[in-house]
C-alpha cells in the first residue's frame, strides 16, 4: 500500500445536488472493456465496511509493508525472512487462522474481505510455477492463500483479492525500456539488459493473475495496487507496459511467453482485466493498475468530507496508524475515529476498508479484534441505518452531520461536531410515521412545520456520542 492523492477520485467526480438526483456513473472506459453493471455492484453498494488485511515477509522484521524499499533491502537478504535462520525468528505461519480472521470479520460487521496474495516485495502467498516466483508453498510447504478463501466462502464472505504487480525484486522495474533507470533506493543504474528483465517482471504477473483466477476463484472483489513505475506518476502511467485492459497488444515491446499467457475464444491474448473477468465473470475491480475500474479508492486516515458522490468508491484505512503490514509501533484507531469514518463514508455513498495487519504467525492482536468488536456491536444496534443503505438524500455537513436512506426509511447521522440536542431535516415529501433514536430505540418528539422540514427535540447526545442516529419512518416510499 502506498498512500495516494485523491486524483483518481476527482478525474470521475461528479458531485449530487442537494435534491439528490437519480444514482449516475461518470466513471468512462477506454482500454476496451465493459464497466459492471448496477446490478452487479449492489453487493458492494449494500455492503459498506470490509476488511482489508496486508500479510507478508514484512511482519517478521515489524517496521510496516514499505520496509525492503524504505530500507533498500537486496532481494537476497531480504528472503532470509521467509525461512528460519536459526533464531526461529522468520513467516512461519504457525498461528495462521483463516477461520479466525473471517469471525473477526463478523463480529465486527464486516460483509466481505480482502487480503494480500502479493504485495510490492513479491512474495506470494499462493502456488506459482513462474520460474522466478518466491511463494510460501516453497518456503514453508503452505497454500495460505487457498485456506483464506476457503474460510471466506465458509463464512459467508464476498471473497476479495489485493494483487501488486510492483516487484521491488526486479532492477527492470525502474528502468522499463532500459535506457532511464529512474531513482531507487538501491541505487540501479541505466542498463540494456533491464528492459529484459522488466519483461520477465511483467511476465510473472501475468502467470500469477491467472492462477490465482483460474485455480483460487471465481473472485467478488479485487484490489488492484500499483500501475505506477518506480513509485512515479500515477496508476495509469504505465498502462503502455502492464497492459491492463481486456486484450494485450502482440506488438507490445514486453510480451508475454505464451505458456505463461492467457486468450480470448479467438485466440487474441487477454490483458489484466481480460484475464480476471473470463474467469470471475462477476468481478469488481479498482482502478488502481491503469484500468478505469469500477470504483474509485480514497486511501489513509485524512478525513472524508464533501458532498454526496454519484460514483462507486471506497475508503481504504488503517487500524494501526504506523503501517500497512504488521508493526511493532502500535497507534491504533480509536473506536470513534472508526465509527465516524465509516458514517462519513456511508452518507457519501461509499464503503470503508478497514485494514489489519498480522504478525509473523499470522495472528491479529487481541487488542485490534477487541476494539473493531465494539464497532460490530455497535452495528448489531444501529445497522438498519448502515447497510443496504444509499447516501443522501441531501448532502452531509462536514464534522456535524449526514444522511442515509432505503424505502420507507431515512436516518440522520449526528456527529460529534454538532451540537445540541434538538435538529431540523430538510424538506420530506413524504407523511412521517415515526421518529426514533435507533441506538436507545426511543422515541422522539417533533414537529412538522409547513414546508415539510421535520424538527426533533429531545435528542440523547450522551448515549453514543460518536454517532447519534436518528430514524424517520414515513408512510410512503423515499423518494429519490
Amino acid at each position: 500500500m502506498k498512500l495516494s492523492t485523491l486524483a483518481s477520485i476527482s478525474v470521475a467526480c461528479l458531485l449530487l445536488s442537494a435534491t439528490a438526483p437519480a444514482f449516475a456513473r461518470p466513471l468512462t472506459n477506454d482500454l476496451g472493456i465493459a464497466q459492471q453493471n448496477d446490478a452487479t455492484m449492489k453487493w458492494f453498494e449494500d455492503a459498506k465496511f470490509g476488511m482489508f488485511i496486508h500479510w507478508g515477509l514484512y511482519a517478521v522484521p515489524a517496521k510496516g509493508e514499505w520496509y525492503m524499499e524504505n530500507h533498500a533491502i537486496p532481494p537476497e537478504e531480504y528472503r532470509k525472512f521467509a525461512t528460519d535462520q536459526g533464531d526461529g525468528v522468520y513467516f512461519d505461519a504457525r498461528g495462521y487462522d483463516p477461520a479466525g480472521w473471517t469471525q473477526i470479520a463478523k463480529d465486527s460487521g464486516m460483509k466481505y474481505m480482502c487480503l494480500t496474495a502479493r504485495h510490492h516485495d513479491g512474495f506470494a502467498l499462493f502456488d506459482s510455477r513462474y520460474p522466478n516466483a518466491f511463494t510460501s508453498v516453497q518456503t514453508i510447504h503452505r497454500d495460505l492463500y487457498a485456506d483464506y478463501v476457503k474460510a471466506c466462502r465458509a463464512a459467508g464472505l464476498k471473497v476479495g483479492l489485493y494483487f501488486s504487480p510492483i516487484d521491488w525484486r526486479y532492477p527492470g522495474y525502474y528502468d522499463v525500456w532500459g535506457t532511464n533507470c529512474l531513482p531507487n533506493k538501491w541505487h540501479y543504474q541505466t542498463d540494456p539488459a533491464h528492459k529484459e528483465n522488466a519483461r520477465k517482471m511483467k511476465e510473472e504477473v501475468y502467470e500469477q493473475v491467472r492462477t490465482l483466477f483460474s485455480n483460487y476463484g471465481p473472485f467478488d472483489y479485487v484490489f488492484w495496487d500499483g500501475g505506477w513505475l518506480g513509485q512515479q506518476g500515477k496508476d495509469r502511467d504505465a498502462a503502455f507496459f502492464w497492459e491492463p485492459g481486456k486484450f494485450r497488444d502482440p506488438d507490445n515491446p514486453w510480451p508475454v511467453a505464451k505458456e505463461y499467457s492467457d486468450y480470448d475464444d479467438n485466440g487474441q491474448p487477454l490483458g489484466l482485466m481480460g484475464v480476471a473477468r473470463k474467469y470471475s465473470p462477476n468481478v469488481i475491480c479498482d482502478n488502481r493498475c491503469g484500468w478505469i475500474g469500477d470504483f474509485a479508492v480514497d486511501e489513509g486516515n485524512k478525513p472524508v468530507t464533501g458532498p454526496v458522490r454519484s460514483f462507486y468508491w471506497e475508503k481504504c484505512m488503517n487500524l494501526n496508524k504506523p503501517s500497512w503490514g504488521y508493526n511493532t509501533k502500535q497507534n491504533l484507531q480509536s473506536y470513534e475515529d472508526i465509527v465516524t469514518t465509516l458514517v462519513n463514508c456511508v452518507v457519501r455513498n461509499g464503503n470503508l476498508l478497514l485494514n489489519f495487519g498480522p504478525d509473523r504467525h499470522g495472528v491479529i492482536p487481541p487488542t485490534h479484534a477487541t476494539l473493531t468488536k465494539r464497532v460490530g456491536d455497535w452495528l448489531k444496534v444501529v445497522g438498519d441505518s448502515i447497510y443496504g443503505t444509499r447516501g443522501g438524500p441531501w448532502n452531509p455537513v462536514d464534522g456535524e452531520y449526514g444522511f442515509t436512506y432505503k424505502p420507507g426509511k431515512y436516518f440522520v447521522h449526528i456527529l460529534p461536531g454538532y451540537k445540541g440536542a434538538d435538529f431540523t431535516t430538510p424538506v420530506i415529501p413524504e407523511k412521517v410515521a415515526a421518529c426514533t433514536d435507533l441506538f436507545t430505540v426511543r422515541k422522539l418528539r417533533y414537529t412538522v412545520a409547513a414546508d415539510g422540514s421535520l424538527h426533533i427535540t429531545g435528542l440523547n447526545r450522551e448515549a453514543h456520542p460518536a454517532d447519534t442516529v436518528v430514524m424517520v419512518a414515513t408512510s410512503g416510499v423515499v423518494k429519490k
